[in-house]
């Protein structure tokens, strides 16, 4: 009876372990390459996002616009506030597309003010505004406010006091000012104050005003190690040290 014969084998362990090796090698430069990708689409959407509100921002500043500004409306055609332009970018209070009492998730796409590198989904509730909590859960607010556009400084007897802030078109006349940046909603939390509206510290040699005690700053460098800013007059711009940039006016207040 004829017998057949192969000289097929198995791995030795010493072959398995170079094709180990050889995997683990090409792993670490496919990785990386990959996550740097990512990084940088996430980036590039979060920009392309604050461009979209700054953009949607000079149009609810303009006179001449003929967008609805929501409760400002009561003001009168020059003066409106912060929070009503917030909320007619999360849809929420007077600004409510759905159904009246009802919750609705954040999905995809990501909205305007939701990071694409957030660590987590948000939540809106109708019927009532920003400032109680419409959007939640607080710690995963990714994207805020600049707060000296809320809420301003006024000076009694040179104490500071907050008061406030009604913004006009002539807010435009100022392109330089931050409007929209990412924030850190857990950081904020911890701090005992909402995320939606941040500011820093002015100088120290500038008059001290109620945010002298930095509470109120709480910046996401989600970004490899920078934050994204959007501006008044509708750019986007990076830095890993935004209070050092030279033209950036986060000491702006409204008169």
């Amino acid at each position: 009876m004829r017998q057949f014969t192969t000289n097929r084998r198995a791995l030795t362990l010493v072959e398995l372990l170079v094709v180990m090796g050889v995997v683990a090698v090409l792993l670490a430069i496919v990785l990386p390459a990959f996550s740097a990708g990512r990084h940088a689409a996430q980036d590039l959407r979060c920009r392309a996002q604050l461009r979209t509100v700054t953009e949607a921002f000079i149009l609810f500043a303009s006179e001449s616009s003929g967008v609805s500004r929501g409760d400002s409306d009561k003001y009168n055609d020059r003066l409106f506030r912060l929070e009503d332009f917030q909320e007619s970018i999360y849809k929420v209070d007077e600004f409510w597309e759905g159904t009246q009492g009802s919750r609705v998730t954040f999905a995809l796409p990501f909205p305007p003010l939701l990071c694409p590198a957030s660590p987590g989904r948000l939540e809106k509730r109708a019927g009532i505004p920003c400032s109680s909590g419409a959007v939640s859960p607080q710690r995963n607010i990714s994207i805020g406010f600049n707060r000296r556009l809320d809420t301003r400084t006024r000076y009694i007897d040179d104490d500071p006091y907050p008061t406030r802030a009604f913004l006009a078109e002539k807010i435009l006349q100022f392109p330089d000012v931050p409007l929209v940046f990412d924030v850190d909603g857990a950081v904020a939390v911890a701090r005992g104050v909402t995320p939606y509206y941040a500011a820093p510290a002015m100088p120290k040699e500038a008059t001290p005003d109620i945010y002298v005690s930095g509470k109120y700053w709480f910046p996401s460098f989600r970004h490899r190690g920078a934050i994204s800013v959007g501006f008044v007059g509708g750019h986007v711009q990076s830095s890993r040290q935004p209070t050092n940039e030279p033209w950036w006016r986060w000491n702006y207040q409204p008169d």
